[in-house]
């Protein structure tokens, strides 16, 4: 049995993080910070905060996980049945981030 093929996607079309770049924009509106503070913070590029933001790419872990921590903020992973029974808005940003 083969394995399909992976899908593939131009630059232009949004990335998986698409609805998690604006989640991220809330949170540092909401602590009062501009990208260029939570660059700083995150010792990463403006430009890597600009574009998680947008949803433009899929940055790589360890990017999102210092920008993530510079807005005291956690990754966290867990099979899709435990996350249904967290509080509301992390249900909520759970099924946007996987498509349901």
């Amino acid at each position: 049995m083969s394995r399909p093929k992976p899908r593939r996607r131009s630059r232009d079309e949004p990335g998986p993080l698409a609805s998690f770049g604006p989640f991220v924009a809330d949170r540092r509106r909401t602590l009062g910070l501009t990208q260029i503070d939570v660059a700083d913070l995150a010792d990463v590029g403006i430009s890597s905060v600009q574009k998680l933001e947008a949803g433009q790419t899929s940055p790589s872990l360890t990017i999102v996980l210092r920008i993530l921590d510079a807005l005291g903020l956690t990754l966290v992973c867990m099979p899709h049945t435990d996350a249904r029974n967290q509080p509301a808005g992390t249900v909520e940003l759970v099924a946007e981030v996987n498509g349901k």
